[in-house]
């Protein structure tokens, strides 16, 4: 538990850090401006994660949906990933969320999910 809360505190502390730096502390400001950049972040997150699938995905395109294209386009991807890790963490620090909540929101939720595979009754395969 201690670690993966030091990780998320790691991962939140250089976002602020940065997003500090470049006047988007979005958390400091008024509760509408707060809420409609939580939005707007959440979006912004999604948005990345589909650019990340799409890597992947563009049946139009010669090499993107070869077997091979994880490996070949991981770098692409993972680019992908990392920014909407980004978005996702600026979320987390609007939401005023801290390195505890976060681990221990997932640990908690983790141990849902076990208790969902294990147990046919719940409706997860």
């Amino acid at each position: 538990m201690k670690r993966v809360q030091e990780g998320m505190d790691v991962l939140l502390s250089l976002q602020k850090k940065f997003q500090e730096e470049y006047g988007f502390d979005f958390w400091k400001e008024a509760p509408e401006k707060k809420r409609d950049m939580f939005i707007r972040t959440i979006f912004a997150a999604i948005d990345e994660l589909a650019e990340a699938g799409d890597e992947v995905n563009r049946w139009w395109k010669k090499g993107f949906k070869e077997p091979e294209a994880l490996e070949t386009k991981k770098e692409e991807i993972l680019e992908e990933m990392v920014d909407s890790l980004h978005f996702f963490l600026s979320a987390l620090l609007i939401l005023g969320v801290d390195g505890k909540e976060l681990a221990d929101a997932y640990l908690k939720k983790n141990k849902v999910n076990f208790k969902r595979q294990s147990d046919k009754s719940l409706g997860y395969i």
